[in-house]
C-alpha cells in the first residue's frame, strides 16, 4: 500500500480538524452578518426616514429636523423661537436679530418633534416679534411658520410693515388668520390682492403654514399640500419691517377682529425666492413622528 507524503497527511489532518471547524466558523458568521445587513437600512439611513402623515400618506422624508429643512433653502430670516432673553436669534444667512415685544412666553413645547428647541406662546394682546430694520422685499418671496391656537379673533402671523414697532400705516406679505380660523395670504400690488384657505385651522393642533409668491402667482399650503392658488396675482417689491405676531390688518380681505395673535409660534422663516411644492411638504414632514 502507497502512503501519503507526510506533508499531505498533515494538511489533511488541518483540514479534518482545526481548519475545517475555522471554516465553518467563518462561514455562519458570514451568513449572519448578510442577514442583519438585509434588515438594517444602509448610510442613506443618515439623510431619509419613513415619515406618516394623515394628509399626506407615508413619504420619505429629506431631512430628520425642521432646522435642516430650513436652513437648506437658506432662509433670508429664520427665527427658531427658543430663545430664553429678550431677543430672537437669527438661524438664517444674514444674523437679523429680532426682539420680543409685550407679553411672550418662552420654553413651550414645539411644533418640531425631532428638533431639540422649544416656541413661544403670544398673548393676542401685546406680545409679538419685530427686526426693526426696514428690508427690501423680492416680487419672488416665501414665509413660512408653525402655529397652534383656537382663537376666534384672528391676527397676523407673519408680514412687513412700514413701521418698526406698533401699528404701521402699510403692511405688505400679510399672513394671517380671520376669525374663523381660516389662513389668509395677502400682497400689495397697486391694490390688495389675498387668497384664503377653504378650511379652518384654530382645533388646537400644530399646523405648519407656507405662503409663496412669484411670477406664476400666490400659493398658500397648510401642511405640506397646496390649498389654494392664484395665477393672475403678482406681487411687487417692498420694503418694510419683518413682524411675527401683529401688525395692522385694516382693508385686507376678512381682516380680524384682533390684530395680535394668540397662539404658539415656532420655526419661523422668509426667503427671497419662491420655494416649490416639494419644499413644502419637506417642511413639513421633516422632523415629524410617525403618527
Amino acid at each position: 500500500m502507497t502512503r501519503r507524503p507526510a506533508v499531505a497527511r498533515r494538511w489533511q489532518h488541518l483540514v479534518r480538524g482545526p481548519l475545517r471547524h475555522l471554516l465553518m466558523v467563518t462561514l455562519v458568521v458570514v451568513l449572519v452578518l448578510s442577514a442583519a445587513a438585509a434588515l438594517v437600512p444602509g448610510s442613506r439611513a443618515a439623510i431619509t426616514a419613513q415619515v406618516t402623515n394623515g394628509t399626506n400618506g407615508t413619504k420619505a422624508a429629506d431631512y430628520f429636523t425642521c432646522a435642516a429643512a430650513y436652513t437648506a433653502n437658506t432662509p433670508g430670516i429664520y427665527y427658531k423661537l427658543d430663545d430664553t432673553g429678550t431677543t430672537a436669534a437669527d438661524s438664517g444667512a444674514s444674523a437679523r436679530t429680532g426682539t420680543y415685544q409685550g407679553a411672550v412666553t418662552k420654553g413651550v413645547a414645539g411644533a418640531c418633534t425631532r428638533d431639540t428647541g422649544t416656541a413661544i406662546t403670544l398673548d393676542g394682546t401685546t406680545g409679538y416679534v419685530n427686526y426693526a430694520t426696514a428690508l427690501t422685499t423680492n416680487t419672488s418671496y416665501t414665509s413660512e411658520a408653525w402655529i397652534r391656537t383656537t382663537t376666534a379673533r384672528g391676527g397676523l402671523i407673519t408680514g412687513f410693515g412700514a413701521a418698526a414697532t406698533g401699528a404701521s400705516s402699510t403692511t405688505d406679505r400679510v399672513l394671517y388668520l380671520t376669525n374663523t380660523g381660516r389662513v389668509a395670504f395677502g400682497v400689495n400690488n397697486a391694490a390688495k390682492a389675498t387668497l384664503t384657505t377653504p378650511n379652518p385651522y384654530n382645533d388646537g393642533a400644530w399646523h405648519h403654514i407656507m405662503a409663496t409668491a412669484g411670477p406664476t402667482g400666490l400659493t398658500l399650503y397648510v401642511d405640506g399640500t397646496a390649498v389654494t392658488t392664484s395665477a393672475t396675482v403678482i406681487a411687487a417689491s417692498y420694503s418694510g419691517n419683518f413682524r411675527v405676531g401683529y401688525d395692522n390688518l385694516t382693508g385686507w380681505t376678512n381682516a380680524p377682529t384682533s390684530s395680535f395673535l394668540a397662539a404658539s409660534v415656532d420655526d419661523v422663516a422668509v426667503y427671497g425666492r419662491t420655494l416649490t411644492a416639494t419644499d413644502a411638504l419637506n417642511h413639513y414632514t421633516s422632523g415629524r413622528r410617525p403618527t
